[in-house]
């Protein structure tokens, strides 16, 4: 053959070759950027219906009476002393644990507490019968006493200063916390036991003619009360009741004592009820010790029972006090008790239930990713630049690690890094934290399409699978079905 035909032929080769070689971005083995998500927009206020723990509504024992849109990520109940220890030092918590063993199977954190008064002029004793009048008890352990002179009945009060009843008291906790084992599945523990319904407050009417020996709890005989749950349960999140006239132990509390590993939050049963809140904005002064430990630990909340219609003691009410002392998390329950169950929603007015919605959607924290920035070499040189925000009106109060995750088309992660936010530190209001630009090097993976995600996790699962949070929702009105974010879709080759 000619050589010019020859080189006639080696140029279609090539030629051909040319046109089925790939062009270097598509070479295999190599990656690149099928989109980005540049939209990072919260759901609005009005429509937002996102759950998550510590916020917004929790399980009011065994109730959710205002329709949200899943299930509530904490569960709370209440107990009596006398069904916990029916005989002294015999402890029946098998109730308790049924709860918390519910909670834990429908993926919630339980709540609790313990009480030794639950009425008024009832005629019936809530702390155990075999206390009163015991050997060790200086005055009897407690009294009868008439609360209302229009009613018939009495009431039992416990003598809150005897050493004894104290003494029986510590140990019911402790029993109770080795009864529980791991406090990790615990939301919160109110701090109970003293006061009517063990919510630190007591008609003064019942001292009006106490047995000799016994007097009105003194401020050393609360710090008991309250010492007793902390050492109990020293790595548990406790709340304390927000009364003025428990200031002292309040005081100690949040403020002095040592012995929580986390900070003591507040607590109130009283939203709702108009000029509550008083007992506190008349005195500035002594509220400003408290004020801002909404930014440390959470404030609990719950309803004052009120009646359709009430031109003060209404939701609307309740949203406000919510907004102005940071409540996180509410009761979906006993706003109303003197309705069935069946009918305490549909009996409010339109008003009434839409501002009850409202409270669960400004209660706590609304976090979102607020940007992403991707980009993305062909040798998998990977970089994510992220910011976050939060739209509510407090913190989170629970660890989370938020990562950038890989996801395979069968929906499994191959691949993920830590992202450093710190998200309890957004107290809310639109604050924002926005991070350096985060580095990696891809692994080799198999060729197809990937998401990749920012997404929060309880870092607890990976240590303790049986007690942790599910992954946090994001408050992105593009977040996908599980809450988490996709900020981008990549290829490899």
């Amino acid at each position: 053959m000619p050589n010019a035909s020859r080189r006639g032929l080696r140029a279609v080769a090539a030629a051909a070759f040319s046109v089925l070689a790939l062009p270097a971005a598509a070479q295999k083995g190599t990656w690149d950027v099928v989109n980005t998500n540049a939209t990072h927009a919260p759901i609005a206020l009005a429509s937002d219906d996102t759950i998550n723990p510590l916020r917004g509504y929790y399980r009011w024992r065994n109730q959710e009476v205002i329709p949200q849109a899943g299930p509530a990520r904490d569960a709370y109940q209440r107990y009596q002393w006398r069904d916990l220890e029916p005989v002294e030092g015999q402890y029946q918590f098998a109730a308790l644990l049924a709860d918390r063993d519910a909670a834990r199977a429908s993926g919630r954190k339980f709540a609790f507490r313990l009480r030794m008064m639950a009425g008024y002029d009832d005629d019936t004793m809530y702390m155990p019968a075999w206390l009163a009048n015991h050997a060790s008890c200086l005055a009897g352990c407690g009294f009868w006493a008439d609360a209302d002179a229009a009613d018939p009945g009495l009431t039992w009060v416990p003598d809150w200063n005897d050493a004894f009843v104290q003494a029986r008291s510590r140990a019911l906790l402790q029993a109770l916390a080795a009864a529980l084992g791991n406090d990790a599945d615990l939301a919160w523990i109110d701090v109970g036991l003293y006061g009517q319904y063990g919510e630190w407050a007591l008609k003064t009417a019942v001292y009006a003619a106490p047995p000799v020996g016994i007097t009105a709890a003194t401020d050393a005989s609360k710090r008991e009360f309250a010492k007793m749950h902390f050492e109990a349960f020293p790595t548990a999140q406790h709340v304390m009741f927000a009364l003025y006239s428990s200031k002292d132990a309040l005081t100690y509390g949040l403020l002095e004592q040592a012995l929580t590993a986390r900070p003591v939050g507040l607590r109130v049963d009283c939203l709702s009820r108009h000029g509550f809140f008083d007992q506190w904005s008349n005195r500035p002064t002594e509220w400003a010790a408290f004020a801002n430990q909404w930014q440390r630990a959470p404030f609990v909340g719950e309803f004052c029972n009120f009646e359709s219609g009430h031109a003060t003691d209404n939701p609307a009410t309740a949203r406000q006090q919510a907004a102005a002392y940071h409540v996180s998390t509410i009761g979906n329950g006993n706003f109303a008790t003197s309705w069935p169950d069946a009918q305490r929603w549909d009996s409010l007015t339109p008003a009434e239930q839409a501002d009850l919605l409202m409270l669960g959607r400004e209660a706590g924290y609304r976090l979102a990713v607020a940007s992403s920035a991707v980009t993305l070499g062909k040798s998998g040189s990977l970089s994510l630049t992220t910011s976050f925000a939060n739209h509510g009106n407090a913190p989170t109060y629970e660890p989370w690690t938020v990562t950038a995750e890989l996801v395979n088309q069968q929906g499994v992660v191959k691949w993920s890094a830590p992202l450093p936010a710190t998200l309890g530190n957004l107290t809310g209001n639109g604050s924002t934290q926005a991070l350096a630009k985060q580095a990696w090097t891809l692994p080799t993976l198999a060729s197809g399409t990937y998401k990749l995600r920012v997404v929060a996790r309880d870092p607890r699962q990976a240590t303790n699978p049986v007690y942790y949070r599910p992954m946090l929702r994001w408050v992105n009105a593009q977040r996908d079905g599980d809450g988490g974010l996709t900020v981008a879709t990549l290829r490899r080759r």
